[in-house]
């Protein structure tokens, strides 16, 4: 009786192998052998890529990480006389963005995918064929340069190239865990050390005050008050209404924040002055009149940055920032003497972030005069009534 299958010939059978880390998916036609790079992943995932191509070969539906494979795309040349069309490298990215966008934010989205374009561009062709050594030469790029969007001279910083590479290798993970991209050529490259967080960059009252008066030339100037007299952030400071404002109690809610979690800070006098000022007809949605349409508020909010530059000639460009307002907020109160954990909550930051932050600003002679609570209640220092207790007591 003849053996019942399938001839060899016309449906190929699909292995796989392990070199390294690195799992691949392989198959024989015609005397020639065809591979698959799966990437280093478990062995369970690269069994179920083996029977994904098995498939594929039977019925010449390809799953996506597979279809363009330089291996599929060549058996198909060979054996049909067609291949599917290469995908552009903007197609990629665009996938990945939307990825992103669901994943993370659509701000994240934006920074990341223009880190991801200027390494195009740094290499010069696409993304897939970026090796180990230019991925180097890239985040050295990064910190020797000023940078495509930025309008004054000036070296980038060991934060932003830290940032740059947390962009791309995020993209090549994606790119391997998804099967689209062979390998992370910045696996390798370490972060850099950023400057000591006691170092950070913070305006003094009088900066503040020049900052504020240019402000109020500006139509959306009340920006960098809610920044610098309630340390908001710029997202903060966009998402703002009037409905998180209650000038009677002198407080705003900042319901959504980075953390995750809502806070309250207490308004000072001078911001519920500068509220206040707002007739009460116009005090409804967003308190500033940023348009959130197609994240139009990012380039508002960098167009008053430019604005406020000018118009301060004499405080350097890189003290011009949201980050910077929002830590001179913070520096300010703790050489007030406000206790680090009033700031940590007024701020939204961890205890321990707020200590690292502006634990060297603090005044070191001044006494914490909440050590008289113990004299029953009162501020007070009653030094008569405890010199004759003393006496008594001798």
């Amino acid at each position: 009786m003849a053996r019942m299958g399938r001839p060899p010939a016309e449906f190929p059978t699909a292995g796989k192998r392990k070199r390294g880390q690195s799992w691949s998916v392989y198959f024989a036609w015609s005397g020639r052998v065809y591979g698959v790079a799966v990437g280093p992943v478990s062995e369970k995932d690269a069994e179920t890529a083996r029977q994904e191509v098995g498939l594929a070969l039977r019925t010449r539906t390809w799953p996506a990480w597979a279809e363009q494979a330089a291996g599929v795309r060549r058996y198909l040349t060979d054996r049909y006389g067609e291949a599917p069309p290469a995908p552009e490298t903007g197609d990629l990215l665009t996938v990945y963005g939307e990825s992103l966008r669901s994943e993370v934010s659509a701000s994240w989205a934006r920074g990341s995918l223009a880190h991801l374009r200027e390494l195009r561009d740094f290499v010069g062709h696409p993304l897939e064929a970026v090796t180990p050594a230019e991925a180097q030469l890239f985040l050295e790029h990064i910190t020797e340069t000023p940078g495509p969007f930025r309008r004054r001279k000036g070296k980038r910083s060991a934060s932003t190239r830290n940032r740059a590479l947390a962009a791309c290798s995020r993209f090549f993970k994606w790119g391997v865990r998804t099967r689209r991209l062979s390998r992370n050529p910045f696996a390798e490259i370490r972060r850099l050390r950023e400057p000591d967080v006691g170092e950070i960059v913070h305006l003094t009252a009088a900066e503040r005050d020049m900052v504020l008066e240019a402000a109020g030339a500006e139509p959306d100037g009340i920006a960098a008050w809610l920044a610098l007299y309630a340390g908001l952030r710029r997202g903060e400071v966009a998402r703002a209404t009037w409905a998180d404002v209650s000038l009677e109690r002198g407080r705003l809610t900042v319901p959504i924040a980075k953390t995750g979690r809502r806070r309250t800070v207490p308004l000072a006098s001078a911001l519920i002055e500068r509220l206040s000022a707002v007739p009460e007809s116009e005090r409804t949605g967003r308190i500033v009149p940023w348009q959130e349409a197609m994240a139009r508020w990012e380039w508002e909010a960098s167009r008053l940055l430019l604005a406020l530059q000018d118009a301060c000639p004499d405080i350097p460009a890189d003290r011009l920032r949201w980050n910077v307002f929002r830590h001179t907020f913070g520096s300010l109160l703790a050489q007030a003497g406000v206790s680090l954990d009033k700031i940590s909550a007024w701020l939204g930051n961890s205890p321990a972030v707020c200590r690292r932050h502006y634990a060297g600003f603090t005044p070191r002679d001044r006494r914490d005069e909440a050590i008289d609570l113990l004299n029953g209640g009162t501020h007070g220092n009653d030094r008569d009534g405890q010199d004759g207790q003393d006496k008594a007591t001798t």
